[in-house]
Order: structure tokens, then C-alpha cells, then sequence
């Protein structure tokens, strides 16, 4: 039997148009409809996050600057609880779409927003309670605090919307909707950057207006997912059975959601001691180093939002086609994915290192700041193309639902190689006669090499098992 045979013959079983062209479709052409939306949306969170730290920049002053990037853990908590449930759950869709069992797709999507909504009022509550003490332990100082807390205290407040506003995002993409998830996305960052200049240059709100803006762009795009999913003529929406509670659902969904949430995790540890070293190091300009490393990490998030748009659109296809046991389309999307990811990193990271000094006068007009920002984003990003590839190849075992080997791959870079990298070689440098800062930044691609090298390795033998279950099937 031929691909293409097979192809018709699993897309006969299905009664829905997207289903069979799940099946049916060019993975290629597949992947880049459903990626491209992702991309947009992405994209365009990661231009919101630029034009924020601009305002915030041009608007306020360079240590608000620097006061954001104090944020980026606390931040990254409350992403890695919502990429958990989120991502768990549009996981777990994604294959019961494929093997047509909707009732327990009705379940999934329920217990997803159940968990959104417990965990945004958990976090909101401790978030509140011990603001002060999380933003020292992560690196504030006496400049630094009120700008951090006057940001954070309207966030938190407006978690609840964050989290189901996302975790309805990822339902959508799950479930082949893409567009809508991009239209939703799109939503929010629109109104971010009106309701930005409004609040900052208009009102003179300073952080807490920026944090208004966000949250308010959030609760419009809200109202958008959740009118969709109020159509019970959609695959998924709310439903009687969405009401049901099933730890085993919870269990499924905690599981293979444990990679993103891990990811997240161990990327409030990193910017915790990036931020400590560089206070530390950075002598009397300690604080301006937070600030360029809270540039670079704007800049570079573009770059890396572009690469997980593709991720999110992996996701769904090769769920759907694992369900299907069509696993010769699970491979051929996994190589297209993995080939756009590194195009994408690669000439990211070239655009970047040309354009560094002027990227970096966008954001803050003070000269120091600027001065130090184009030779450490040269440095630190100097292996970023390898590591499109390994974000993709995360993903793809996380969608294949081997939890612990997307855990393993997502959070060696940061846990296995940076975070010792970040301990002990800024030291070892300065015995060499270096300084220390310039530590933290080479502890980067260092890691780089390192933890792509150990994914290319797991990626490898995943590639070899499913070409002869392709192989096998074909033949059946």
C-alpha cells in the first residue's frame, strides 16, 4: 500500500472535513497553514512585549527598564502553571480528536479551564501576599523595587483572565482553529500597544499603566475565544460533560503539560542568577546590566515566539496523525518543522547581531545601556541557530506524549549545563583575567552546544523507531 492509499483509507473513517484533511493533506502544506496563524500570533505577543519595553523605556526611565526585567521570573511562574494546563490539555485533544472520541475531548476542555481557574486565583493570592519578598529574592534593589512592584500587582490581579484567555488559545489550536487563535492573540496585542501610549505617554501611568493595558487587551480577546466555544456546534465547547470531574483527565493533562511547565520553571531559575550575577559583577553598573539583559531577552523573544508558533503548529498534526497511526505523516511534519525552525533562528540571529546598536536605541536612549547591549547580544546569542531545532524537537516528543524524555530535552539547557555554567564560570574568568559579567554572557552558548547536542542524540533514536512502525504499517 502506498502513503497516499493509506492516507484515504484512515480519512474514510472520519465524518468531519478537518479531520480528513489532517490525514489527507501535504504535511508540509498542513504545517505551514496551521503554523503560519501561530507564527502571527506569536509574533505579535513578541512585538507587543518589544513596543511595552519601549514605552516603558522612553516613557518612564532606563531603570524601569531594568525593573521589568526584575518581573521576567515571577512572570515565567505564572506562564509555566498556565502552559501546564494549557498545553497539557490541547495535547491530550489533539489525539482524541484523532481517534474521534469527542466526549473525552468535551472532558478534556472542561477540566482544562477548571485548572486555569484554580491556578490564576492561587497565584493571584500568594502573588499579592508575598510580592515584596519574590521580587528582592529575584534580584530588585532599592531602584528597581517600586517600578517591579507597581507592574506586578496589577498582573496578578488580572491573572484569572490571563490564564483561561490562554488556555481557551491553545484549545482552539488543538483543534485545527488556528486563525481564531491568531484573531484572538491579535486581539490583545492590538489593544496592548493603544491602550500603552494611552496610559504611559496620555496619563503619565507609568508600570502600572503598561500592566492596565496588558490585562485589558487580554480581557477584549476573552470575550472573543469565549464566544466561540459557547457554539456547541464546535468539536469543543462548553458542555455538560466539561463539568464533570476527572482526576484521571487532570493527571493526563498535568503529565504531558509537566515539559512546558518545567521549561518555564527553569527559566525563572536562570533569570534569577543571570540577574544576581550581573548585580554582582556588574559592580556599580549592576542595574544597567539587568536592564541590557532585559533588552536582549525582548529582542530575542521574537526570534524565539517565531520557532514556537511552528512548535504550535507541530502540535495538533502530529497529534492527530499519532491517533490515526499514520506515523509517516508524524515524521514527515516532524522534518519540516525542524528544517523552518533552524531557517528561522538562523537568520534571526543574523539580523540581530547586524542591527544590534540600533535595536538597542529603541528601547532606552541611555548611553551606557546602548554601549553594552550590541557586543553582549553577539555573544550571547552566537548559537542560537542550533537551538531552533532542539525547541521543535521538545515539542515533538511532548505531542507524542513522552512526557519525561520533552521534560529531559526542554529543561537540560537551563538546569543540566547553564544554571552550573552561570555558578562557577564567571569566577573561573575573572582568574583568567576576564570579567566576570563576561561569564554570564558566554555561560550561553556554551549550554547551547551542549544541550542540542544531547537532543539531536534522543531525536535521533525517536526517528529511527517510528520509520519502522511507518514501515510496518504501510505493509499491514
Amino acid at each position: 500500500m502506498t502513503e497516499s492509499q493509506l492516507n484515504a483509507q484512515v480519512a474514510s473513517q472520519y465524518g468531519d472535513e478537518r479531520s480528513k484533511q489532517l490525514a489527507t493533506q501535504p504535511v508540509s502544506r498542513l504545517l505551514l497553514q496551521f503554523a503560519t496563524p501561530s507564527i502571527i500570533a506569536m509574533a505579535a505577543s513578541s512585538i507587543y512585549n518589544i513596543c511595552d519595553s519601549i514605552f516603558i523605556g522612553q516613557g518612564v526611565n532606563s531603570m524601569a527598564i531594568a525593573g521589568l526585567a526584575i518581573t521576567f521570573p515571577l512572570m515565567n511562574i505564572s506562564s509555566a502553571f498556565g502552559a501546564m494546563a494549557g498545553v497539557g490539555g490541547g495535547a491530550q485533544v489533539s489525539v482524541a480528536m484523532g481517534e474521534g472520541n469527542r466526549r473525552k475531548a468535551l472532558m478534556i476542555f472542561g477540566n482544562v479551564i477548571r485548572l486555569d481557574i484554580t491556578i490564576g486565583l492561587i497565584l493571584t493570592t500568594l502573588g499579592l501576599i508575598f510580592l515584596d519578598p519574590i521580587l528582592l529574592a529575584f534580584g530588585a534593589s532599592d531602584a528597581t523595587l517600586p517600578y517591579a512592584r507597581d507592574y506586578m500587582q496589577i498582573i496578578l490581579a488580572g491573572n484569572i483572565i490571563t490564564h483561561t484567555f490562554l488556555g481557551m488559545n491553545d484549545q482552539l489550536r488543538a483543534t485545527g482553529n488556528p486563525r481564531l487563535a491568531m484573531q484572538g492573540q491579535l486581539i490583545a496585542v492590538i489593544a496592548n500597544i493603544v491602550l500603552d501610549a494611552l496610559f504611559i505617554f496620555g496619563f503619565g501611568w507609568g508600570m502600572r499603566g503598561a500592566a492596565l493595558a496588558t490585562i485589558l487587551g487580554q480581557a477584549l480577546a476573552w470575550v472573543h475565544n469565549f464566544r466561540y466555544f459557547l457554539n456547541k456546534e464546535h468539536f469543543v465547547h462548553f458542555s455538560k460533560e466539561g463539568l464533570i470531574f476527572r482526576l484521571d483527565i487532570i493527571r493526563e493533562i498535568l503529565a504531558i503539560g509537566l515539559s512546558p511547565f518545567c521549561v518555564n520553571v527553569c527559566a525563572c531559575v536562570v533569570v534569577m542568577l543571570i540577574n544576581r550575577d550581573l548585580l554582582h559583577y556588574g559592580g556599580t553598573d549592576g542595574d544597567t546590566y539587568v536592564g541590557v539583559y532585559g533588552i536582549i531577552n525582548r529582542i530575542a523573544m521574537l526570534v524565539f515566539m517565531c520557532v514556537q508558533g511552528f512548535a504550535q503548529g507541530m502540535q495538533p498534526i502530529v497529534g492527530f496523525n499519532l491517533g490515526a497511526r499514520l506515523f509517516h505523516r508524524v515524521l514527515g511534519t516532524l522534518k519540516f518543522a525542524y528544517v523552518c525552525a533552524t531557517l528561522i533562528t538562523t537568520f534571526g540571529y543574523l539580523f540581530m547581531a547586524v542591527f544590534a546598536a540600533p535595536l538597542s536605541r529603541l528601547f532606552t536612549s541611555d548611553p551606557l545601556m546602548i554601549q553594552l547591549c550590541a557586543p553582549s547580544l553577539r555573544t550571547m546569542l552566537c548559537m542560537l541557530p542550533i537551538v531552533g531545532g532542539q525547541m521543535i524537537t521538545g515539542t515533538f516528543f511532548q505531542s507524542i506524549r513522552q512526557a519525561r524524555k520533552s521534560i529531559f530535552i526542554s529543561t537540560t539547557r537551563q538546569m543540566l549545563f547553564l544554571v552550573p555554567l552561570l555558578l562557577f564560570l564567571p569566577d573561573i574568568l575573572i582568574g583568567l583575567g576576564y570579567s566576570g559579567v563576561d561569564g554570564v554572557w558566554i555561560s550561553f552558548p556554551i549550554a547551547d552546544v551542549l544541550s542540542c547536542t544531547l537532543a539531536a542524540a534522543f531525536l535521533w533514536h525517536a526517528v529511527r523507531k517510528f520509520r519502522k512502525l511507518a514501515d510496518k504499517r504501510l505493509n499491514d
